[in-house]
């Protein structure tokens, strides 16, 4: 089973990857937009065929989640207003911010869709269930997310509560065995291990670097920060995998330089 199996990378988050990477790393922040063509190559290079690609895209711009513009007669693509501003929440809590934010929200029994929206909302950014209807987060900026839940004209049914750090050790060690943070931090060494094998293959350089490393984000988006329980640092053991494996956002050296000269090539 390859990486993008075995982590479920869908055709939706590989179109996006590329688009993320634009508007959340250093690296690509001063490149050309991303074009059709450039996020079709991503795509084919995972195995998705012309017609899948068409439809999915088609489906992205119509839901919102990508724009298209024009750029001097180029037809360019950048995130949705909703998720334009999950890179920042996912640089606020690799910095594990002190305190906690706690979101509750309330529906009747037949809301179904709506308490669904709003739910994957709370994950996008970051929250993870406390208890039924609960969830918990660091003390990130909150605006975006009450932006994105006002888009769907619901935020009368969700509160957030800010909770100032207590730094009570008791507190700490339930969290600590609630989110089970020793199988966590097997989870991320195993997940280490295997993005170390992926873009770290034999062989593999130039194009096939570059696209390896862009679509192997939604994988390490989803396990070092959607899965990632919002702990302070001072819960988590020593040596956590996590602190090494945040830099693969901001790649240097060698794979920078092929991420670069792939991008200006298939984004021109």
């Amino acid at each position: 089973m390859s990486f993008l199996e075995r982590h479920n990378v869908s055709l939706n988050e590989l179109l996006i990857a590329p688009l993320v990477f634009r508007a959340s790393t250093a690296l690509l922040a001063g490149l050309p937009h991303a074009t059709a063509a450039g996020m079709r190559d991503l795509g084919e290079f995972a195995g998705h065929g012309a017609g899948a690609i068409r439809t999915a895209l088609s489906r992205l711009r119509s839901s919102g989640a990508i724009e298209a513009f024009d750029d001097g007669g180029t037809a360019r693509y950048r995130l949705g207003a909703p998720g334009s501003s999950i890179g920042l929440a996912v640089q606020q809590r690799f910095a594990r911010p002190e305190g906690y934010v706690l979101a509750i929200f309330s529906f009747e029994a037949g809301d179904t869709r709506e308490r669904q929206v709003v739910r994957d909302a709370l994950k996008s950014y970051g929250f993870h269930k406390l208890a039924q209807n609960v969830y918990i987060n660091g003390q990130i900026d909150t605006a975006p997310i009450e932006e994105a839940v006002a888009a769907h004209g619901l935020s009368q049914h969700l509160f957030l509560f800010r909770c100032p750090d207590q730094a009570d050790p008791s507190l700490d060690r339930r969290l600590v065995a609630l989110f089970d943070v020793k199988e966590r931090a097997r989870v991320l060494a195993r997940f280490e291990r295997e993005l170390e094998g992926y873009l770290n293959a034999p062989g593999i350089d130039g194009d096939e670097a570059a696209r390896r490393w862009l679509a192997a984000g939604p994988a390490h988006y989803r396990v070092t920060f959607v899965d990632e329980p919002a702990l302070p640092a001072r819960c988590l053991p020593a040596d956590y995998p996590l602190e090494r494996l945040i830099p693969y956002a901001e790649p240097t050296g060698k794979r920078a330089r092929a991420i670069v000269d792939y991008w200006r090539r298939v984004h021109a």
